[in-house]
Formats: C-alpha cells, structure tokens, sequence
C-alpha cells in the first residue's frame, strides 16, 4: 500500500510495477524447477546414475573373492599367488591309478564339477617327498568336501613313485604320475613342488610354490573361504 500510495507515480502506469520486492521472490512458471521437460530430464539422469552406481557394486561383489585371497599369503602360505589372467588349464593327459602297471589315462577335465588341488611333485625333491603325508593327510580330513587332491608324480618310471607310496604308508592319495615330465611346464613352472587350486569349472583359483604344511591353520583358513563358494 505504501507504493500504491506514494506520490509521484506515472498516472498512466500501474503503481504496483515500482514496487520493491525486497522480502519475496518472483518464480516463473517457465523456471527450469517447474518445467516439465527438465523434470523428466533431470530423473533420467538420476536413473542413469543409479543404474552405474549399481553395475560398479556389481563389478566389486564379481572381483572381490580374487582381491580377498591376497589376505591369506602369510605363514604356511607365504608363497600364495593369484595371478591375473588366471593360466588356462593344462589338458595334457597323465597316468592315473587303475588296474595293471600303467593305470588309466586322465586329465583335469576329468575332476570337473568340484574343487582340485593340482600337486606336482617328484621323487628326487626332497621338499616334494616330504610334503605327501601332509598331503595325504589333507585328503582324509575333506571326506565330505567337494576337494579332490590330484598329486601328479613326474617319473620317468611309475614304479618309482609306487614304491615310494608303499614305503610312506600312503592311504588316501590316489596315485597319479606324468613320464612325459611335461605337466610342470604346461603350468608355467620348473620348480619343484607346486601346488595349483582350480575351481569346479577348471579355472585356476590360486597357487603355491614349495613344501607347504597343509595341517597349518592357514591352509584350513584358506580352504574354508575358497570351498564356501558353492
């Protein structure tokens, strides 16, 4: 009332243009806020974003069994490695136990549909021929677990490796032997031994170079996560 009211206004013009708006603000129906069009703009983008934010958990959740096996390289399995690509695995085929002197030929697609634990060993490595009674005794303590310990002996002679099972009292290891000695080049190796993890479709999980104890409490950590996948 004050503007309407003061003297000097125009008398052709509305008194009410001159009046200052200091304690309001004017929003036009055409403001971005109110238009219908940025409205629908504005919640695509929203959708968008919510969309990637989802696929990047999803990407995290996919990697980050992989990313968490780094945590269990200490102590027996000092030596653990993840390797990125994981090495395709071997399809050389080796001896494996049966009826007569020379077994049966398989291969690791023979094991798929569970977990395998790929041993090369032989018996001119000291760290190998003391490692199998841990082995052997790692296969009896997974009766129930879907874990297959597949220990390949590089001989030029099965019998050799035969003998050495009889002499150690070897009872629940399967006896497996390569006389090509070629497996442990197949996995990108020349030391002795080596042990490889590969998951049920045949796709290597981990590996560990050397003499490993597999009664350690590490080893029972590490199987407890990687045999909980399924």
């Amino acid at each position: 009332m004050a503007c309407i009211m003061s003297e000097g206004l125009s008398e052709n013009r509305p008194p009410h243009i001159f009046c200052p708006l200091e304690d309001s603000v004017m929003v036009d129906p055409q403001t971005p806020n109110s238009n219908p069009a940025f409205l629908r703009i504005a919640m695509r983008v929203l959708l968008l974003f919510g969309l990637c934010a989802m696929a990047y958990v999803i990407l995290q959740s996919c990697s980050s069994p992989k990313q968490d096996l780094h945590r269990f390289s200490k102590g027996a399995l000092k030596k653990l490695e993840v390797l990125d690509p994981a090495p395709a695995q071997p399809t050389r085929t080796f001896t494996g136990p049966g009826t007569g002197p020379d077994g049966k030929t398989v291969s690791l697609r023979d094991f798929r549909g569970q977990y395998v634990l790929l041993n090369i060993w032989a018996t001119w490595c000291a760290p190998c021929v003391a490692e199998i009674p841990s082995l052997d005794m790692l296969q009896a303590s997974k009766p129930d677990a879907n874990l297959k310990v597949v220990a390949v002996a590089m001989e030029r002679h099965r019998v050799d490796a035969e003998s050495f099972y009889k002499t150690i009292g070897v009872q629940h290891l399967d006896l497996y032997s390569d006389e090509s000695l070629s497996i442990a080049a197949d996995v990108g190796v020349q030391g002795l031994p080596i042990s490889i993890f590969y998951d049920p479709s045949g796709k290597e999980i981990a590996r560990i170079a050397g003499e490993v104890d597999w009664q350690s409490q590490d080893v029972e950590d590490f199987l407890g996560t990687i045999l909980a996948r399924d």
